[in-house]
């Protein structure tokens, strides 16, 4: 069984990923790390190791494996093929019974999926050597694809592709970011993000609203506060609900509910709030039930009795459109201005009608 256990340890301290002109273990090297794995004196019964568990480093680690590690310092070169996973750390313990395994310090994993480091991790691996559960702590950066994550506490399932992130929790993907106090995600074909609680979504560069038919830029950069924050990437879809906040350098937006609708690049393609919309621009304030905007035109579309007041004229009907590039109103059906003029104007108008 020790010979057993010391070829899986073996497999599972691939611990660098680094290129190396020597990739691959030869015949003799392997036959080598066998050898050492048969050899009683070399390596003592497991039996009168405390608690059944092999210490990898520190202070513990006698003489007598020495041999075995010399051999496990040549395999840093291998490269990690497809399916493998890589595991690393100043401090390792392997509990070849319970199938565990503890890293700190340096930590890092890779595997097809992406890559992850932190100050400490605890691993469960199954029967065919594959990861079952990680939880990591401190630090922890999450890599993959081109999104990248990060927590002060991280739990993974392997089985399910499912990811909870605690603890200044932030994901962030293709120039737009997703941050809070937990972020739940799954990395599978479910491909969902859950942002719990005081979300916090950012879109910058060419994602940002284009409010005015101003070019986005990275100083133009829209931020979305709300309670909880729910983002399909199969569908582009992100939902945030509960004191929505919505704050950009040309405009701002609170209402109860928002949903995005993404394009196939991140950008907003548009927008529907719903409940109290209240939109504030320049002079410009405006009131509805729900609101529409759709990007590439610019324009909101306000319905659910819609009012825009803009100094001491107030517009209201029943479905009110505004264009912010041209400073355009279109008001209909049922349309209703309300007209207050300064004293100067009003003068004017009653000399005229005297006339």
């Amino acid at each position: 069984m020790i010979r057993d256990f010391l070829v899986f340890a073996a497999l599972l301290l691939l611990v660098s990923c680094s290129p190396s002109s020597d990739t691959k273990m030869d015949e003799s090297q392997w036959a080598d790390i066998e050898a050492i794995a048969a050899d009683a004196e070399t390596v003592p019964d497991p039996g009168r190791m405390p608690e059944s568990r092999v210490p990898t480093s520190g202070p513990a680690v006698g003489e007598e494996f020495a041999p075995f590690f010399q051999r496990l310092e040549a395999m840093k070169a291998v490269e990690r093929e497809a399916g493998e996973t890589l595991l690393s750390g100043r401090g390792l313990t392997l509990d070849y019974d319970l199938r565990s395994i503890m890293l700190n310090e340096r930590v890092v994993v890779q595997d097809d999926e992406g890559r992850l480091t932190a100050d400490a991790l605890i691993g469960r691996f199954s029967v065919s050597n594959t990861v079952e559960f990680i939880e990591a702590e401190g630090r922890v950066t999450l890599v993959s694809s081109n999104r990248t994550a990060t927590a002060d506490h991280v739990i993974y399932n392997h089985h399910s592709g499912f990811v909870k992130l605690e603890g200044r929790a932030s994901v962030a993907q293709a120039g737009n970011r997703l941050s809070g106090e937990r972020i739940q995600l799954w990395v599978r074909d479910d491909r969902r993000m859950i942002c719990e609680p005081n979300a916090l979504l950012e879109i910058s560069g060419d994602s940002a609203l284009e409010l005015e038919g101003v070019e986005g830029g990275a100083e133009l950069d829209t931020e979305i506060r709300s309670d909880r924050a729910v983002y399909d990437e199969a569908q582009g879809v992100a939902e945030l609900v509960g004191n929505v906040r919505v704050r950009d350098p040309r405009a701002a937006m609170n209402c109860d509910r928002v949903r995005l609708f993404l394009k196939d690049e991140h950008e907003i393609d548009w927008i529907e709030a719903v409940g109290g919309v209240i939109i504030q621009s320049d002079d410009r304030r405006a009131l509805a039930g729900r609101a529409l905007y759709h990007a590439d035109e610019g324009k909101f579309t306000l319905e659910d009795e819609p009012k825009v007041k803009q100094g001491l004229n107030v517009m209201t009907g029943d479905r009110i459109l505004f264009w912010h590039e041209n400073r355009r109103l279109l008001c209909e059906p049922n349309a209703r201005v309300l007209l207050y003029l300064d004293e100067e104007t009003k003068a004017k108008f009653l000399k005229d009608l005297d006339e």
